[in-house]
């Protein structure tokens, strides 16, 4: 075999390694988003993150219910669901967050809120193709400090780590998700694309119904 031909062999096997590679990562897009998600461990509170339809807040329920945490922080909560955790659980036990705009800022604000408090670790509970975010975005925040977290995965009816295409929610929220992830990286991780915004000013209350 002449050498002409012995490149194009080698280039012709790394083409199809290089299709065969794209190709698992489309597949396992879904899957890899939703690795980082955990089993619970003791916390001090659970965190439901923004955004939440109630499988979140379902979640978080039963690691209550579990005393996986005694506390239940909510951010950006409807009222309905305010009221429905002050009625299962102690008022005291409650907190509710409305100052973060973003899954940056809502880990910027717990953090504060673990060192006010004297929390160790929280559970954070959101959507499985969530999970790889948050893990860049917590581990990011919290590092250099003895604060910790777990990444407690909720289990939605329209979700399939490894048929996520055959979902149009699914499908959204993976192509989404593997978007804004870039986006993080190139502004959190690098300064560029703004850069770091200030936090709006702390509205963390515990709640006070009387």
């Amino acid at each position: 075999m002449t050498w002409a031909l012995r490149f194009a062999a080698c280039a012709f096997i790394a083409l199809l390694v290089l299709a065969a590679g794209v190709a698992g990562l489309f597949y396992g897009a879904g899957a890899l988003l939703a690795w980082p998600a955990g089993e619970p461990a003791r916390a001090d509170a659970v965190v439901v993150l923004g955004g939440d339809g109630g499988e979140r807040y379902s979640r978080a329920a039963e690691l209550l219910d579990g005393a996986w945490a005694s506390r239940l922080l909510l951010i950006h909560a409807d009222p309905e669901m305010v009221t429905k955790a002050v009625a299962r659980f102690s008022r005291d036990s409650v907190w509710v967050e409305n100052a973060p705009r973003n899954s940056w800022q809502e880990a910027v604000a717990v953090k504060a809120r673990m060192q006010v408090n004297g929390w160790r670790h929280v559970l954070v509970v959101s959507d499985p193709p969530h999970m790889l975010r948050l893990r860049f975005t917590w581990s990011s925040v919290l590092r250099g400090s003895d604060l910790s977290y777990s990444l407690i995965a909720t289990e939605p009816a329209w979700w399939s780590a490894w048929h996520w295409r055959d979902n149009q929610q699914s499908l959204e929220y993976v192509v989404s998700e593997w978007l804004k992830l870039a986006y993080y990286v190139l502004r959190y991780q690098f300064g560029l694309l703004g850069g770091m915004e200030p936090l709006d000013k702390e509205r963390l209350i515990r709640l006070d119904l009387e």
